[in-house]
């Protein structure tokens, strides 16, 4: 049944898979939000690298996030898309959805997500429109690979990670590990990787670049497994044994 709404999904996205504009974007997910509630949590799971902002769209996912929370606590699919909702107003950026996700801070069913939406809110009022700049996409290039580009070129390096984490699940286009490449050089020696987070988006750079089995760079994982600070030569170290069969003492 899974694969079956998953591919109802694909098919609904595949009719928009090269959008004009950002407005083609938001259309296409008010299409999605304003039908059968079966697809709307694979369509939510995708809002963290869409870019998208627009107010009439998560307007929408507001209101089927306090129409549906109530009646949707027994039900754990159910709950789950309810959950996917409020985190959905945190990928939009809006400080205006603020307040809602407040309301099930505490909430035994839904408290979590509430969290980490607030923690996303300020994060993508800034990544939004970093993610979502058709400037500087590539028309030879599929909107979902300039989405990363957009992401992977920023000097934000936890919106790095969110492209580095895109890598790593789906895209392993040579544009994408090249610039996966370039960031890692530059960011294992970095000084200032003294929190987790920041170190942790180094990390998931090595663990991208090493999922691409590319043997070109493994000399570069070498080095990070030998210079980086702990836990990015952790990751690095991990991700020699596993692609490449390469293993260090």
């Amino acid at each position: 049944m899974r694969f079956v709404l998953a591919l109802a999904t694909l098919l609904i996205f595949s009719k928009f898979a090269a959008a004009v504009s950002v407005e083609d974007d938001v259309q296409r997910y008010i299409q999605i939000f304003s039908g059968a509630k079966h697809l709307h949590s694979d369509a939510a799971d995708t809002f963290s690298w869409m870019g998208l902002s627009d107010t009439r769209l998560f307007d929408i996912v507001e209101k089927r996030l306090l129409e549906d929370a109530d009646a949707s606590r027994d039900n754990r699919n159910e709950r789950n898309r309810v959950a996917r909702y409020l985190r959905s107003l945190g990928f939009s950026g809006q400080t205006k959805y603020e307040p809602t996700i407040r309301k099930f801070l505490g909430d035994a069913g839904y408290d979590r997500f509430a969290r980490v939406a607030l923690q996303d809110l300020p994060d993508y009022n800034k990544w939004n429109p970093i993610i979502s700049n058709r400037s500087s996409f590539d028309p030879k290039l599929s909107d979902n690979v300039n989405r990363v580009a957009n992401m992977l070129r920023s000097d934000d390096l936890l919106l790095q990670r969110v492209g580095a984490k895109r890598v790593y699940f789906d895209s392993k286009d040579d544009i994408l590990l090249e610039l996966l490449a370039q960031k890692l050089r530059t960011n294992y020696a970095r000084t200032d990787l003294n929190d987790r987070e920041r170190s942790d988006s180094v990390a998931w750079q090595a663990k991208a670049l090493g999922s691409s089995k590319n043997d070109k760079y493994v000399a570069l994982l070498q080095e990070v497994s030998e210079k980086a600070d702990a836990h990015v030569r952790r990751h690095a170290k991990e991700a020699l044994a596993k692609y490449y069969g390469i293993r260090s003492r």
